[in-house]
């Protein structure tokens, strides 16, 4: 009979970014959903959330602003990475979404979504 070794995984602290689209009357409904499915993700894959930020129905560049506050976060070392839905809800495309995640990569970070799981860019540096 073997025995299974369970996997501990260190804990990673993250900052959740909650970041929704439509009217100022529901945005605060809508924000409380996407915090319980991040929540629940985070509590299944030991992500500890140290710090909530919200979009509320501020527009890209107030988020841009937003993101740069959690990557200094992670760059002084308060927690160790970003968590959120989907990168689509910082990102206006695929092209910003690998800035921000290289952003965090290079701050020594972990950018976790939701919809995506931990995102990367391994790129070896001279």
């Amino acid at each position: 009979m073997s025995k299974k070794k369970k996997l501990i995984k260190e804990k990673i602290t993250c900052v959740a970014y909650l970041s929704t689209d439509g009217d100022l009357y529901s945005a605060s409904n809508r924000e409380a959903k996407q915090l319980r499915y991040i929540k629940e993700y985070a509590n299944a894959h030991n992500i500890e959330i140290v710090k909530i930020m919200h979009r509320d129905i501020l527009g890209q560049a107030d988020v841009n602003r937003h993101f740069e506050v959690m990557v200094e976060m992670v760059r002084r070392g308060k927690v160790q990475g970003i968590i959120l839905s989907n990168m689509l809800a910082v990102s206006t495309g695929v092209p910003d979404a690998y800035y921000k995640v290289g952003k965090v990569r290079a701050a020594s970070g972990y950018m976790v979504t939701v919809d995506e799981g931990i995102l990367g860019m391994v790129i070896k540096e001279n």
